[in-house]
């Protein structure tokens, strides 16, 4: 994901942005000051990752969010006190005030996660399967929740350094 896109209704918020990016390896595609204009500008892109704040005249974050396609993410800089007016979960929020290092380590945050995505392997039936048997057993036989048991096979994974499917099978004993 190469592409930035600001939109900010005020040039002096798009401008501090802009500089605090200068130098970083992200480099600022294009600035917008309403929905329309973003949505506009962003139309043919297949990857982008648009940074604004809370709202623009025209739409809050939420519905930008709901206009931009597949490939096309957001990422919304906002006060901590409006931070739960932001409803998608699939929006990544960063409370401000921020400097410029906040600023990059949370794009390379944000970017990581989704480069992490688009390479997760999908799991075949048969896995699905072996995990749902090993948090069954684990909520039968240690009277866990599905969500506690989940997060045992996770953490045990991390721990051990083995991939999940695996760990599931080792609780299962084949």
């Amino acid at each position: 994901m190469e592409r930035v896109v600001l939109a900010f209704a005020k040039d002096e918020t798009a401008d501090k942005i802009k500089k605090m990016l200068d130098g970083s390896g992200f480099d600022i595609y294009m600035i917008c000051h309403s929905r329309a204009e973003l949505l506009r500008s962003v139309s043919e892109m297949d990857e982008v990752l648009v940074i604004m704040g809370y709202k623009l005249p025209d739409g809050m974050a939420d519905d930008v969010y709901n206009d931009l396609h597949e490939g096309q993410k957001l990422m919304s800089l906002i006060k901590a006190e409006r931070q739960c007016e932001i409803y998608n979960q699939d929006i990544f929020v960063v409370t401000l005030p921020i400097n410029r290092q906040i600023l990059i380590n949370s794009i390379e945050t944000f970017v990581g996660i989704i480069e992490r995505q688009k390479h997760r392997i999908k799991r075949t039936p048969e896995e699905k399967k072996i995990i749902e048997d090993a948090k069954a057993y684990l909520i039968e036989k240690h009277m866990m929740t599905e969500e506690a048991a989940h997060r045992f096979i996770q953490k045990r994974s991390m721990d051990t350094g083995a991939r999940f499917i695996d760990t599931a099978r080792m609780i299962l004993g084949i």
